[in-house]
């Protein structure tokens, strides 16, 4: 085995938020739905209707597909080297930090989080900002293979 293969870094886990982060879209596209099936066909112009289509469709838009856009684009990844946080419309923002830069591991939650098992988890770095993976479904139990696998790599010396 060459020295490029022992160093290849490995894809541990890929992770979203947690699922909830949909419920609100979705709430919203069923009133924007029962408003238009409701109130479309009282309208007595054919130019409020389609006005009133229009409206529609751009509130389904803005509050529906694009949170959903953000939310199967948006990912966090855990490799053997480091931990890569994708953000943004597209999820072409990124943030990284390497496993030898964080310190410590925490999870934050609310009562909504800790209800659903979620939680932000925070890498506490040597330099630079924390990298938090926010809403993270089953974020303790995450949190303490984070802890396990850091304490593993400090144990063999990989860490500097």
């Amino acid at each position: 085995m060459s020295n490029s293969q022992a160093f290849e870094e490995q894809k541990f886990v890929v992770v979203r938020r947690h699922g909830s982060a949909l419920i609100l879209p979705t709430l919203i596209l069923a009133i924007v739905g029962f408003l238009f099936f409701f109130v479309e066909w009282r309208l007595p112009e054919i130019w409020q209707r389609q006005a009133f289509l229009g409206v529609c469709i751009i509130i389904a838009i803005v509050f529906w597909l694009v949170p959903s856009i953000k939310f199967f684009t948006n990912r966090y990844e855990l490799t053997s080297t480091r931990a890569i946080v994708r953000s943004g419309l597209f999820g072409t923002k990124r943030e990284e930090a390497p496993w030898g830069e964080v310190t410590g591991v925490s999870v934050s939650r609310g009562v909504a989080a800790w209800l659903q098992g979620a939680g932000d988890i925070r890498l506490n770095r040597e330099f630079g900002q924390d990298l938090i993976l926010r809403r993270t479904p089953k974020a303790k139990k995450l949190s303490k293979e984070i802890e396990q696998f850091l304490g593993k790599r400090a144990y063999s010396g990989m860490r500097k």
